[in-house]
C-alpha cells in the first residue's frame, strides 16, 4: 500500500469517529441491555443521603468496588437506613453515568445480610399453613359490634400499647382493657408471646384479643413469624386482631388473624365503634320510638270513633266499644312501649352519667386547686425568706460599719503612711526629715518628722 493509500485510510477514520458522549452513550446502552435485573452482595462504604431522598453508596468486596445509587422512589419501602460495614443484597441495573463516564448499580430492592433466608422460611411457613386452610377467608370470625373486654397482647414499654390505650380513651371508653405482657423483639420473643395467648385462652374473659407491636425491619418482626404462634392465633376461642409494624409489613400472623390492621392505632380503630356516633343514633331510635308511640296511639283512637258510629244501639255500641277497649288495652299491656320508651330512657340516661364520669374537667378543676394552694405557700414563704435575709443583711452591715476603720478615724485616731503609701507601724520605720502623710477623719495632712522616740509608749500619751 503507498503512502496516499494510508492518507485515505486514516481520513475515513477521523470521519467516522466518536465523540466521547456518544462513546459513553453507547456503553451505558450496552450495560443496560446485558446485564439487567442482577442480584450483587457486598459490603457497604462512603453511604451519603442527599437531601432528595436519594441515597449514593459503594458496594465492596476484598478485590473490587461498585459505585450505587439508589433513588428516592426506590428507597421508601427499605426499613432503615443502611450503615457504612452493612452487608447487603441488591437488585438492580447496570448502567453508566455518562456526565463522568463512571459506572454504577441503579438499585431497585436492597435487603440486609440474612432477610434472604428469613423471606424464604417465612414463605415455605405461609405455603404450608395456606395449603391447610388457614388462611380462608370463610374460616374469618365476624368481631363484637361493641366490645366490653378487650385483651391486649403486646409489650409494656412499647409506643403500640399507648398508642392502643389513647384510641380507646377517645372512641370507646366503656371498654375494660386486659392487658397481657409480652416480649415482642428477640431471642425469647416467640415463647413469650405464647404464653402471653395462653394465659389469655385460659382466663377466657375477653371477647376478643390484639396482637400488636410497633415497626421494625424484618428480623425485628421475626417473633410474629412463629409457626406455633400462628396456628394459636388460629386456634384461638376468641377473634383475634393484629396491628404488627407499619402499613407495608406483613408477619404470618396477620395472615391467619381474623382481622389485619396495618398499624396498632388502626387496629384500636378497627375494633371499637365511635362513642359520639352511637349518642348521635340513640338519640334518633328515641324520638323514632316515641312518633311511633304516639302515632300507634293516635290510630287506635281513631279505629275506636269509627267502631262506635257503626254500633246499632247504645248498649249494643257500648258493649263493642267495651271488647274492643279491652282488647286494645290488653295487646296495649302484651306489647307495653312505655316500658321499652323507658327502658331506652334509663340506659341512655345511665350512660350520659358514666361519660360524664369521665370527664377531664373534674382532675383538672382540682390540679387548678391544688395549683392555687401551693403557689400561695410558695409566695408566703418567699416573702418569710426575704425578710429574713433581710435581717441577716442588716446585722452584718452593722458589724461591717463597726469594723470600718473610718470609724476608728472618726473617734480621733489618725492613719500615718510614707509617701509610698507604706502603714507607719513603728518609729524605726522613719528618720528626721522624711515625709509623712496623715489621714484623719475629715482631711489629710502633709508632715515632715522632727523628731524620733523609739522608746516612746501609749502610755506617755495625756489624752489615754
Amino acid at each position: 500500500m503507498n503512502r496516499a493509500s494510508f492518507a485515505s485510510s486514516d481520513e475515513s477514520q477521523l470521519i467516522s469517529s466518536l465523540t466521547v458522549s456518544q462513546l459513553n452513550t453507547r456503553a451505558r446502552q450496552l450495560l443496560e441491555q446485558g446485564l439487567q435485573q442482577v442480584w450483587v452482595e457486598g459490603e457497604v462504604s462512603n453511604f451519603t443521603p442527599s437531601s432528595a431522598g436519594h441515597w449514593y453508596f459503594t458496594l465492596k468486596d476484598e478485590r473490587a468496588q461498585l459505585p450505587c445509587v439508589m433513588f428516592a422512589g426506590r428507597n421508601q419501602l427499605v426499613p432503615r437506613l443502611p450503615r457504612n460495614g452493612d452487608t447487603l443484597l441488591l437488585k438492580g441495573n447496570v448502567s453508566l453515568y455518562e456526565g463522568r463516564g463512571q459506572y454504577q448499580l441503579l438499585a431497585e430492592q436492597l435487603r440486609f445480610s440474612g432477610e434472604g433466608d428469613l423471606l424464604a422460611r417465612l414463605e415455605a411457613l405461609k405455603k404450608k399453613l395456606a395449603a391447610e386452610g388457614l388462611f380462608a377467608a370463610e374460616r374469618k370470625r365476624p368481631l363484637p359490634d361493641y366490645v366490653q373486654t378487650l385483651g391486649v397482647v403486646t409489650s409494656l414499654q412499647g409506643a403500640a400499647l399507648r398508642d392502643i390505650l389513647q384510641v380507646l380513651q377517645r372512641r370507646w371508653p366503656l371498654a375494660q382493657v386486659l392487658i397481657y405482657p409480652a416480649q415482642v423483639q428477640g431471642v425469647d420473643a416467640p415463647a413469650s408471646l405464647r404464653r402471653a395467648m395462653a394465659l389469655a385462652q385460659y382466663h377466657g374473659q375477653p371477647q376478643m384479643l390484639l396482637l400488636a407491636r410497633g415497626g421494625g425491619n424484618l428480623e425485628d418482626l421475626q417473633a410474629f413469624n412463629d409457626e406455633t404462634l400462628a396456628r394459636m392465633v388460629a386456634a384461638s376461642a376468641m377473634p383475634v386482631v393484629t396491628g404488627v409494624g407499619h402499613e407495608t409489613d406483613f408477619t404470618l400472623v396477620d395472615f391467619v388473624a381474623d382481622l389485619r390492621a396495618p398499624t396498632p392505632s388502626a387496629a384500636a380503630e378497627a375494633i371499637s365503634p365511635d362513642r359520639f356516633d352511637l349518642l348521635r343514633r340513640l338519640e334518633s331510635q328515641t324520638g323514632r320510638l316515641q312518633q311511633a308511640f304516639i302515632s300507634g296511639l293516635r290510630g287506635k283512637q281513631q279505629q275506636l270513633d269509627h267502631l262506635s258510629h257503626r254500633a246499632t244501639s247504645p248498649r249494643q255500641q257500648l258493649a263493642q266499644q267495651s271488647l274492643q277497649l279491652k282488647n286494645l288495652t290488653q295487646r296495649l299491656a302484651a306489647q307495653r312501649p312505655d316500658r321499652r320508651l323507658q327502658a331506652s330512657l334509663q340506659q341512655f340516661s345511665s350512660l350520659q352519667q358514666r361519660l360524664q364520669m369521665l370527664s377531664p374537667l373534674r382532675p383538672i378543676q382540682q390540679q387548678q386547686q391544688n395549683l392555687s394552694g401551693r403557689l400561695q405557700r410558695l409566695q408566703q414563704q418567699l416573702l418569710r425568706q426575704l425578710q429574713h435575709q433581710g435581717q441577716k443583711l442588716s446585722i452584718q452591715a452593722a458589724r461591717l460599719q463597726a469594723m470600718s476603720p473610718l470609724n476608728t478615724l472618726g473617734r480621733g485616731y489618725a492613719l500615718a503612711e510614707t509617701p509610698s503609701g507604706e502603714v507607719l507601724r513603728a518609729a524605726q520605720q522613719v528618720s528626721i526629715g522624711d515625709a509623712v502623710h496623715i489621714w484623719l477623719a475629715q482631711g489629710h495632712l502633709k508632715c515632715r518628722v522632727e523628731q524620733v522616740d523609739p522608746t516612746a509608749k501609749k502610755t506617755d500619751l495625756r489624752w489615754l
